[in-house]
């Protein structure tokens, strides 16, 4: 499965009682049985840094539409380190 980064920003994701509300819940992560966000920082910026596992681009654009996102980048991950464990996508 294809994995993207996206960049941007969410209206009220800075503050952390609307960061838990959109994100709490599982439902919130899944935007159908192949898409699967798995990682959403706040940046000390205030802008936004979300990972997803999907089937296409197009699906994890539709999740940050949903989630009213204004997107500066959506890129491929090309290749993953991880604590000592590399992955080449």
């Amino acid at each position: 499965m294809a994995r993207w980064m996206a960049i941007g920003t969410a209206p009220g994701w800075d503050n952390v009682s609307t960061f838990r509300e959109e994100l709490q819940e599982t439902r919130n992560w899944r935007a159908d049985a192949r898409t699967s966000v798995t990682t959403v920082y706040a940046l000390g910026d205030g802008r936004l840094l979300a990972e997803c596992h999907a089937g296409s681009e197009d699906d994890f654009k539709a999740w940050l539409e949903k989630k009213g996102w204004a997107v500066e980048t959506i890129q491929p991950i090309k290749m993953l380190a991880k604590t000592g464990s590399i992955w080449e996508l």
